[in-house]
C-alpha cells in the first residue's frame, strides 16, 4: 500500500487528475466500441506481428536519440516518430489489432527509452490519445471505398485517408495541448505552441506510413527499407537539428554552455508544464591551476578529456552535460530524485577521483579531486532555470569551502 500511495499521480491536482481520467475512460469506450466493426483474421495477426517487429527494430535505433530531442523539445506536444507504424495499422488492421499496437508501442517505449522513470499515469494518457485518435480514423476509413481493412482505393480514396490522417493529428494534438493547458495554465501561449513547426513531422510520418502500408500488402519484406530509412532520418536530419549549433567544445567533446543552456531552458519549460523534475549539477576541478603549472597545458588539456569522458561514462545516456568554462562542468539530469542526484554526483566523484592519465614523456597524474554542487527542481525558491543553475553554483561554492572533493546538494535536496 506504501508503495501504492507512493504514485505521483496522488500528488496530481484534481482538475488535472480529473481531465486525465476523463480522456482515458473516453479512450477505453472508444475502444470498446470499434472492437466489432471488422472481422480479425489470420492474416491481419500476421501483419500486426510484423509491424510490432518494426516497432521495436525503429525504437531500438532510435531511442538514444528520441530522449536528446525530447530533452530540448519545450513544452509543446513532442513529436516521436511513431506515427508511421500507428498509421499503419489503422490503414491495414482492424480497429482492435492497431488497438493492440498502440498499447505494445506505447509499453514498450515506457520499458525501453525512458525506463520507467516517466510517471505511468502521464504514459496511460499518452497512450489514451493516441487510441482515441485511431478509433477515430479507424471509423472514417470505413466509410471510404475498397476493402476493409485495407488501402482505400481510387482518388476518393487517397481524400480519405487524407481526411484520417488530418483528423487522427488534430484529435491527438488538441488532447495533449488541453492538458498541458489545464496542468499549467500560467505558461504562456509561446511557449506551448512555439515548436508547432515540428508538427510538419507528424505530416511526414504518416505519409510513411502510407507507404508502408502499401508495402505490407505487396511485400512485408520491404518494410526493412522503411525501417532503415527511418533511421537514417533521425541520424541525419532530426539529431543534427537538435544538435545544431552546437559545435561541441574542441577539448572535451561536450556540448558548448550556449547550446547546453538552450537545451536546459526547453527541458524546464517541460519540467514546469509536465509538473517532473529536473536536476543540475556543478563540477570544479580542484587545484586544477597548479595540475597545468606542475605539468603544463597540454597535459591540462589531457586530464580535462578524461573527466569528460568520466562524466559521459557516469551520467544517464539521456543526460546532458557541458563544458562550462576552465576546468568547470554543468549536466542537465531530466527526471531525477533526490536521491538519485546525489548517487549520480558521488559516483562522478569517484570516477574523477580514479583517474589515471598517462602524460607522454612526464609521468602520470593521479588523485585528482573535484568539488560538485546540485540543485533539483522542484524546490522552494526555484522558479526558473537561472534560480537552479544559482543554487547548484551556490552548493557547488559550500562543497569547496567544506575541504573540496566532496557533494553539497542545494536544500531541500539533501
Amino acid at each position: 500500500m506504501g508503495w501504492v500511495r507512493g504514485f505521483e499521480v496522488w500528488t496530481t491536482p484534481r482538475h488535472v487528475l480529473a481531465y486525465v481520467l476523463v480522456v482515458d475512460a473516453l479512450a477505453l469506450i472508444a475502444t470498446g466500441s470499434t472492437a466489432a466493426l471488422l472481422p480479425v483474421t489470420a492474416t491481419d495477426w500476421i501483419r500486426l506481428g510484423i509491424l510490432a517487429g518494426c516497432v521495436i527494430a525503429h525504437i531500438e535505433l532510435s531511442r538514444s536519440i528520441e530522449r536528446a530531442r525530447k530533452l530540448a523539445s519545450g513544452a509543446g506536444p513532442f513529436v516521436d516518430g511513431l506515427t508511421v507504424w500507428h498509421f499503419t495499422a489503422v490503414l491495414i488492421l482492424p480497429a482492435p489489432l492497431a488497438t493492440a499496437l498502440v498499447v505494445f508501442t506505447q509499453t514498450y517505449v515506457w520499458f525501453r527509452v525512458w525506463r520507467g522513470r516517466r510517471p505511468l499515469y502521464k504514459w496511460v494518457f499518452s497512450a489514451a490519445t493516441v487510441l482515441l485518435a485511431t478509433q477515430a480514423s479507424a471509423v472514417l476509413l470505413l466509410a471510404a471505398p475498397g476493402p476493409h481493412p485495407g488501402i482505400p482505393t481510387g482518388w476518393i480514396g487517397i481524400g480519405f485517408i487524407l481526411a484520417a490522417a488530418l483528423l487522427r493529428w488534430l484529435i491527438n494534438y488538441s488532447l495533449i495541448l488541453g492538458a498541458i493547458l489545464v496542468s499549467s495554465p500560467d505558461l504562456r501561449a509561446g511557449q506551448i505552441v512555439g515548436e508547432f513547426g515540428e508538427q510538419v513531422l507528424e505530416a511526414g510520418a504518416m505519409g510513411i506510413g502510407l507507404a508502408a502500408a502499401g508495402l505490407v500488402e505487396y511485400d512485408p519484406r520491404l518494410l526493412i527499407g522503411v525501417v532503415i530509412g527511418l533511421y537514417a532520418l533521425h541520424r541525419s536530419v532530426l539529431l543534427p537539428q537538435f544538435r545544431r549549433a552546437s559545435q561541441t567544445d574542441g577539448k572535451t567533446g561536450l556540448y558548448t554552455p550556449n547550446w547546453w543552456h538552450q537545451i536546459a531552458e526547453g527541458a524546464f519549460t517541460r519540467a514546469e508544464a509536465e509538473r517532473t523534475s529536473l536536476g543540475v549539477l556543478m563540477l570544479d576541478l580542484d587545484h586544477f591551476k597548479r595540475l597545468n603549472d606542475t605539468h603544463g597545458h597540454l597535459a591540462g588539456d589531457q586530464v580535462l578529456r578524461a573527466v569528460a569522458d568520466a562524466i559521459t561514462d557516469a551520467v544517464r545516456s539521456y543526460d546532458a552535460a557541458c563544458r562550462w568554462g576552465g576546468e568547470e562542468f554543468a549536466i542537465l539530469l531530466p527526471d531525477v530524485g533526490p536521491e538519485e542526484l546525489h548517487e549520480i554526483a558521488e559516483r562522478l566523484r569517484h570516477r574523477v577521483r580514479s583517474l589515471v592519465v598517462d602524460i607522454p614523456s612526464d609521468g602520470k597524474v593521479t588523485d585528482q579531486t573535484v568539488s560538485i554542487g546540485g540543485a533539483r527542481y522542484p524546490s522552494p525558491g526555484i522558479a526558473s532555470l537561472s534560480d537552479l543553475q544559482l543554487a547548484a553554483d551556490a552548493a557547488l561554492y559550500a562543497a569547496k569551502a567544506a575541504g573540496r572533493d566532496r557533494v553539497r546538494l542545494a536544500p531541500p535536496s539533501i
